[in-house]
């Protein structure tokens, strides 16, 4: 049994000419307006450092006569507490950034994508440079005089008179630099979400 050629049309087969790819034209166009967002955006990553110093724990520590120190053992997860504040607060500022750049309908694209992504994670590690160094002056070191049980600091647990110490309060560190991705990577998400939420090829972005 023969199929006549009128059952399957010629041009059925034939791709469609996808829709929505940017010009050379307008990929440079965007270039100088993305540029301006990215200087904007890392210069934001100065109030983040600020903010973060402000709110990070701080890990408070004895010091006895003889110089001997140590972390109170309460105070022992400061330290991954001050690390995750900071990753949730890069990773809330990549976010914002994310979802505020999409509004720009006629920037939409791979650039703007390019921008955010990269401009969110220096923001993140000027603000993680900005914070540690912000973090020794806004933190309270006045020491305070305390006396600590003879028995529980000797690691012989020889009972005896109290030991005098004083008790101060280190800054807050970032236990490892890698947590400024997460403002990048929250900047990406947010865009892609906006963009899959929204479902067209061309993004919404106007015709120039």
């Amino acid at each position: 049994m023969s199929v006549g050629a009128e059952q399957f049309p010629a041009d059925e087969f034939v791709a469609e000419q996808p829709t929505g790819l940017l010009t050379r034209v307008e990929i440079l166009g965007d270039v100088r307006p993305v540029l301006r967002t990215v200087l904007a955006v890392v210069a934001g990553g100065l109030l983040l450092g600020v903010l973060w110093a402000l709110v990070a724990p701080g890990q408070e520590t004895v010091t006895t006569a003889a110089g001997a120190s140590a972390g109170l053992a309460a105070e022992s997860d400061h330290v991954f507490d001050a690390t995750a504040v900071f990753f949730l607060l890069a990773s809330a500022y990549g976010v914002v950034v994310g979802v505020l750049a999409w509004q720009a309908r006629s920037r939409r694209g791979p650039v703007t994508l390019a921008g955010v992504a990269l401009a969110s994670t220096a923001a993140a590690w000027v603000a993680a440079r900005v914070g540690t160094w912000l973090a020794g002056p806004l933190t309270d070191r006045h020491p305070v005089g305390v006396l600590l049980d003879r028995a529980e600091a000797s690691s012989s647990g020889t009972p005896g008179p109290p030991i005098p110490a004083t008790l101060t309060t280190v800054p807050a560190v970032i236990g490892s630099f890698w947590t400024v991705l997460g403002a990048g990577v929250g900047a990406v998400l947010a865009y892609l979400l906006c963009a899959i939420a929204l479902g067209t090829d061309d993004l919404g972005r106007p015709e120039d």
